[in-house]
């Protein structure tokens, strides 16, 4: 692939032979048309393929999130969804194919400077809710009392995203109900923090796993 400067007709684009010009996040380029091939792919390439699926599965539903998440430290054209998508594929990919799985502790839901929150921890506090406390630090460089508090739940049995960004750094608490199907379902959690400017964050921490009752 390559990029190019318009000329005075402009940067074009469609199919021309075996090129193809077009544009991606004001990016101009050309590119040669895939050739077809009947050749079988390889163990590396299927079990490549199956990681890429399940990675974009997971994180299809989160990307305006991941978005903010990774907008303290996004650089050049790469979305914040893309260094997820990296990340996940790098770091949190476990098993042997066919059979491999995610390692949501290993997951990383935005990156940044700013400080997360001093220990963290959730209980289930009521049937079919969780609470999160957490405790103040005047020691943080990098964090203000007005601090979004930025919490994100999956539920791994009915595979589904909860978000909840109803406190800030100073409140030191804060509570999501679920609804009465979410009975008996494992959850999975982590938080982080997103200044007033939005964009920087914090980078995510993972808080772990609840049965809910």
């Amino acid at each position: 692939m390559a990029t190019f400067l318009k000329g005075i007709h402009g940067a074009y684009s469609g199919k021309v032979g075996n090129i193809v010009g077009s544009n991606w996040r004001s990016v101009d380029y050309v590119r040669s048309v895939a050739r077809p091939t009947n050749k079988p792919a390889s163990l590396k390439q299927l079990a490549q393929r199956e990681k890429f699926a399940l990675s974009t599965a997971f994180l299809g539903p989160l990307k305006e999130l991941l978005n903010l998440g990774y907008s303290d430290v996004q650089q050049g054209k790469s979305t914040g969804y893309n260094q997820a998508l990296r990340d996940v594929l790098k770091f949190a990919i476990t098993g042997i194919y066919p059979d491999f799985e995610i390692d949501y502790s290993r997951v990383r839901i935005s990156r940044g400077a700013l400080a997360n929150l001093f220990v963290p921890q959730w209980t289930e506090s009521a049937p079919q809710e969780i609470t999160l406390t957490w405790m103040k630090s005047t020691s943080d460089l990098m964090g203000y009392n007005d601090d979004s508090v930025i919490l994100l739940v999956y539920n791994k049995d009915k595979k589904y995203f909860n978000l909840m960004e109803s406190a800030t750094r100073d409140d030191e608490t804060l509570t999501l109900t679920f609804p009465s199907i979410y009975a008996g379902d494992t959850i999975v959690g982590w938080v982080f923090t997103g200044h007033r400017d939005g964009v920087k964050t914090s980078s995510s921490e993972y808080i772990g796993e609840l049965t809910l009752s």
